[in-house]
């Protein structure tokens, strides 16, 4: 069944394939932690397997999908299919919205969490010294990915466009897998962050940037998220 006929979610459908044609379920996506930016081939089958080993009412899931699935179509909303727009739009929708949230983000924390480990060492070290650690390889790891996408990987996409030259796909496939690979990366360390967090919520009573750090981070991997998923399951799968 072709999208636009498309009246309701089922299990054969990848995670990519439901978030690009119904933005909304992201929302689901996070709670229930399916991962369809790195992973987003999987089938929603196969998610759903995970999550009844962990005990969740995947028949209730799914209606719940639908019925949100059921009040997107109702409102007629229009969506922006990334699939269907050029390699350099999609490349500078990309560079404008998410590189540059993720480099201001990156500054913005650092000083928080630097900040709270400090002031709140004596309460909260352990967990604290963790998500010093855990924030650091992570911006270490995004500032060095976003330069290679930059400075390498983005400009031979373009180049390509413009060219049709086949000799560059070959270089353009390998700079993929290895940018899918660091987005693995990314998003193991996201994974632990969270895990040490308890889904980035502070203990209670801590300060205004103590909520505020924790907040932010959780709003910087939900655009990573998004950020991994246009790249993995729309622009790469372009070449």
């Amino acid at each position: 069944m072709s999208e636009e006929n498309r009246t309701s979610i089922d299990t054969s459908l990848s995670l990519g394939e439901i978030v690009l044609s119904f933005p909304d379920s992201v929302e689901l996506f996070n709670m229930y932690k399916l991962d369809y930016c790195c992973g987003g081939d999987q089938k929603l089958s196969e998610a759903f397997e995970d999550l009844k080993g962990e005990g969740v009412d995947t028949d209730k899931l799914l209606e719940e999908l639908n019925r949100k699935y059921s009040a997107f179509l109702e409102k007629k909303e229009e969506i922006r299919d990334w699939r269907s727009e050029t390699p350099s739009g999609l490349i500078e929708h990309i560079l404008n919205t998410h590189h540059v949230y993720t480099k201001k983000t990156l500054q913005e924390l650092d000083d928080m969490v630097l900040k709270i480990l400090k002031v709140h060492f004596k309460d909260y070290s352990e967990e604290l010294l963790v998500v010093h650690s855990l924030f650091g390889s992570l911006k270490t790891e995004l500032e060095a990915h976003l330069i290679k996408e930059e400075e390498q990987l983005f400009p031979m996409i373009l180049s390509y466009e413009s060219s049709s030259d086949e000799s560059l796909l070959s270089d353009i496939r390998k700079f993929i897998s290895e940018t899918e690979s660091e987005h693995d990366a990314a998003g193991d360390i996201l994974k632990e962050l969270e895990e040490v967090t308890r889904d980035f919520t502070p203990p209670d009573g801590t300060c205004t940037t103590f909520k505020r750090a924790y907040m932010t981070l959780d709003d910087l991997e939900k655009d990573i998220f998004t950020h991994i998923h246009l790249e993995n399951s729309v622009l790469f799968k372009m070449f």
